[in-house]
């Protein structure tokens, strides 16, 4: 694909672009299909699952067996705690000042007890731009 002659118009640059970008994708999507496609593809992701199940296998059958060590090998479980406050107890315990001071309110929850509307006069809204794309607008169209 050749690319175009650069136009003034960034906005018409940028909308090519992802146009062209997507051909890209595509064909690269072809591509990939292909080669996963390949026997020989194909026979090496089943030799990989293969030896995962057995990791997986031998793993649980350590841990059912409560073999942590054997020889040089030591099974390693990484763990993650996560505390959760249980609301009702820390305002019994630290009283109301506290509980307003660190607390959050979840939009869904509060919505699903209170209804939408019931909110909206306590709500902050905040607006982050999160992307950006251009759209083609017919010339004579509304925007």
């Amino acid at each position: 694909h050749a690319v175009p002659p650069a136009s003034d118009n960034l906005l018409e640059r940028a909308f090519m672009a992802r146009i062209r970008a997507d051909e890209y994708r595509e064909a690269l999507a072809a591509l990939q299909q292909e080669f996963d496609e390949r026997p020989d593809v194909i026979e090496i992701k089943r030799r990989i699952e293969r030896c995962e199940e057995e990791r997986r296998q031998c793993i649980a059958q350590a841990k059912a067996a409560g073999i942590s060590k054997q020889g040089s090998f030591r099974l390693k479980i990484r763990t993650r705690k996560q505390r959760t406050v249980i609301p009702k107890l820390f305002f019994a315990k630290h009283g109301a000042e506290a509980f307003i001071e660190c607390s959050t309110v979840a939009i869904g929850k509060a919505e699903a007890l209170l209804g939408k509307a019931a909110l909206d006069d306590c709500c902050e809204v905040e607006v982050k731009e999160i992307g950006a794309t251009v759209e083609y607008v017919r010339p004579g169209g509304s925007e």
